[in-house]
């Protein structure tokens, strides 16, 4: 389920590191269950399945980088790759430049959403190296279309990955967005330079799954000796491979970019929908009976304004007298009036969707027989010029 994530300048042996990784976590694996197997006690009670996600192929060739479309594209296809394979008893490393840091940070956002862990392996080859490695494969190339003698000891002497268009090959280098330790979507880092014959698996492994490798010293022995007393409950928890004891992995919390909202309760909706309305349509007849500002007013028992009372609200509509009269219409109802249908449907919806999410979820949520005064008190608030201070 955890998820490596490797970066690094094109051909700077990406897909060899990928495939070297994968290798070493394979033996290390074996060793740790050849262990088991002779009785020494160890963390690992499971066995995760490595798989390498490549972000090319013959559909999706290295020059779809010369186009955002394609490229898009083909990131897509990595992505739904990468997510079909997320599983619990998995780790996945995903192949390739992933050189955009919102490209790792999605990355990192579905690993959180699958509530696993998820690390960044940064292969550390220079520039010069990169377009030397590059320049090789374009010379291979070359060979193989001129049928030369060469190309016979080329396969054995050079790699098979596709080459890069020079002028493709710079442009990536210069685009490249180098990971860094200040951004929580690229850590844990593990730089592998050049020069290192392997990368630090123990290291990455123990990040991703919190187990310690047999070939690690383990830096609490005392907490060893406890493994037997642990129950798997506890392992459960720390988000461990099943049967797991003594992980150090961290516990997951689902981010909030992650996290999908809660649904509204669809009763709740229904009675939202349903109290505003009533509320809307009170108004709605007040303005047949009295349909203009004068008639309004002179009914009035208010001098300060006019009240609108609305069946089954112990709240009703107040608009004060400077109100009613600062339509450019007389007619409150008529297109610029004060209580226009328009305004009434706007602020509604306006209303609606700035609680629907405090609808029916319980303790201190607006309740059904609540709703309609509260949208009263922000209608109130609207027609004062005062919608600071209206009650929610």
């Amino acid at each position: 389920m955890p998820l490596v994530i490797l970066t690094g300048y094109p051909c700077s042996g990406l897909t060899h590191r990928a495939n070297q990784l994968a290798s070493l976590l394979e033996k290390h694996q074996d060793e740790v269950f050849a262990a088991a197997e002779a009785g020494t006690p160890v963390s690992l009670k499971s066995r995760y399945k490595i798989h390498v996600v490549g972000s090319h192929d013959s559909s999706h060739p290295r020059i779809v980088y010369d186009h955002a479309r394609t490229e898009k594209e083909a990131r897509g296809v990595a992505y739904a790759r990468t997510k079909r394979v997320l599983k619990r008893d998995s780790i996945v490393i995903l192949d390739g430049m992933n050189y955009i840091k919102g490209w790792r940070y999605q990355l990192w956002c579905e690993a959180k959403a699958a509530q696993t862990t998820c690390c960044v392996v940064h292969v550390g080859t220079p520039v010069d190296k990169c377009v030397a490695n590059n320049d090789a494969r374009l010379q291979r190339d070359a060979n193989k279309d001129q049928n030369t003698n060469d190309a016979a000891e080329s396969t054995d002497t050079l790699d098979t990955e596709e080459a890069y268009p020079s002028e493709l090959l710079n442009n990536l280098i210069f685009r490249y967005e180098e990971p860094s330790t200040h951004s929580r979507w690229d850590k844990p880092l593990f730089t592998v330079p050049y020069d290192d014959p392997e990368p630090p698996v123990s290291d990455i492994f123990e990040a991703l799954t919190g187990v310690v490798l047999p070939t690690e010293k383990p830096t609490l022995p005392s907490l060893t000796a406890l493994a037997p007393a642990l129950s798997d409950t506890a392992s459960t928890a720390t988000g461990g491979p099943r049967g797991s004891r003594l992980s150090t992995r961290p516990r997951i919390v689902p981010h909030q970019a992650t996290v999908q909202a809660s649904a509204t309760d669809p009763n709740a909706m229904y009675a939202m929908e349903k109290r505003t309305s009533a509320v809307v349509t009170a108004i709605r007849n007040f303005t047949t009976t009295y349909p203009t500002a004068d008639i309004a007013l002179a009914q009035s028992d208010n001098a300060n304004g006019v009240a609108i009372s609305v069946p089954d609200m112990t709240v009703a509509v107040f608009l004060p007298s400077h109100i009613v009269l600062s339509g450019t219409t007389e007619e409150l109802a008529g297109a610029g009036g004060v209580l226009a249908l328009p305004r009434l449907q706007r602020l509604r919806r306006q209303w609606i969707g700035l609680n629907r999410a405090y609808i029916g979820r319980g303790a201190g949520a607006l309740a059904a027989e609540q709703i309609g005064d509260a949208f009263i008190r922000f209608l109130n608030a609207e027609f004062s010029g005062a919608a600071g201070e209206a009650e929610d």
